[in-house]
């Protein structure tokens, strides 16, 4: 019977490459699809992502979780993690993909050069970064739901499984590696928003970091933490940075649509500027911190289950962001009438 299920798996293993090879081939055969690559986003989302990944796990719980999704057999509680890991690693992916979105677009538009169809393809290759994270989102989210699928099941006999949990002094051991997973996706981003040097150093700066956003996001999120105390501060920083972020790029679209009305060239540009760096402001906070504090507090919760609001917030926000950063394209090419 083992025979049996081991070659049945290779079956499916074997069916599955082949689909994908198919798919690849047709899409290649077809002859009409635009190059999609862009390697200093993929950097920066994989590098980033893997960043993501010690802020909140030690080093042996990843290692875990890799083996967990091959296939090796664990305990319950090491399944549970190991869900969360790759759960985390999606959420990780498809944040910093539209984080670099924003990015792309910003340093684009510090040198613009052949018109309307330079723009254009500008946004294009701006938006292969969020594709990314969105794929890589999707392949993380395979192991996630089998292992929550399998961390329900019954433990595996004595013997068979083995325990994160009980590997503590190697846990310990790990216990500064946030410090460097923090400092070194600072070190990326900056380097990131430092790469145009043909736009002067630092050109994007003045688009990201944004003072007037910044306090809206950020300041408004400390002060709704302060609101609702210790009890729901894990479970709320995510929907907090969501909701001040749609709250500053609103305020952004009423500040652009009045600099309209009024013919203020100046006037719409900063409110644009607004705009994107509440976006990015917000998906920042969710990655460095509104993530992480909600993992840590499953990892000692004793369930997988997460909060549906904080859900929410990973998934849909990015995805609002996009279309705020596509209606900021729209702005910036729509023509009007300056007053004098």
């Amino acid at each position: 019977m083992s025979l049996d299920a081991n070659a049945k798996k290779r079956l499916l293993l074997l069916g599955k490459i082949l689909i994908l090879l198919f798919l690849v081939g047709a899409a290649h055969l077809y002859g009409k699809v635009a190059v999609v690559l862009d390697p200093h986003g993929l950097f920066f989302i994989i590098v980033g992502g893997a960043a993501g990944a010690f802020m909140t796990f030690s080093g042996l719980e990843i290692m875990a979780a890799v083996a967990h999704a091959a296939g090796a057999l664990g305990s319950a509680e090491d399944l549970r993690r190991s869900s969360l890991f790759w759960e985390a690693m999606a959420r990780n992916f498809w944040i910093l993909g539209v984080m670099q979105s924003i990015l792309s677009f910003v340093i684009s538009l510090r040198n613009l050069s052949g018109g309307l169809p330079g723009i254009t393809s500008h946004l294009a290759d701006s938006l292969l970064a969020a594709l990314y994270g969105m794929v890589l989102a999707v392949v993380c989210y395979v192991p996630c739901w089998k292992l929550e699928r399998r961390h329900r099941c019954p433990s595996p006999p004595d013997g068979t499984a083995t325990s994160v949990l009980a590997c503590r002094d190697k846990l310990r051991a790990t216990k500064f590696s946030p410090i460097v997973a923090y400092t070194f996706f600072v070190a990326i981003l900056l380097s990131t928003v430092l790469q145009s040097p043909e736009a002067g150093i630092g050109a994007a700066a003045t688009w990201i970091v944004y003072w007037p956003s910044l306090l809206v996001v950020f300041g408004g999120t400390l002060a709704l933490m302060l609101f609702l105390g210790d009890a729901a501060r894990s479970s709320a920083l995510s929907p907090g940075f969501a909701v001040t972020g749609l709250i500053g790029s609103l305020f952004g679209f009423i500040q652009v649509l009045r600099g309209i009305s009024a013919g203020s060239i100046e006037r719409v540009s900063y409110a644009l500027i607004f705009i994107l760096s509440s976006c990015f402001a917000a998906l920042l906070g969710m990655f460095l911190l509104g993530g992480p504090v909600e993992d840590r507090a499953a990892k000692s919760a004793g369930t997988a289950a997460r909060i549906p609001l904080s859900r929410a917030a990973w998934y849909v926000f990015p995805l609002v962001a996009l279309i705020f950063l596509v209606t900021v394209f729209l702005f910036i090419i729509t023509p009007f009438e300056r007053h004098q």
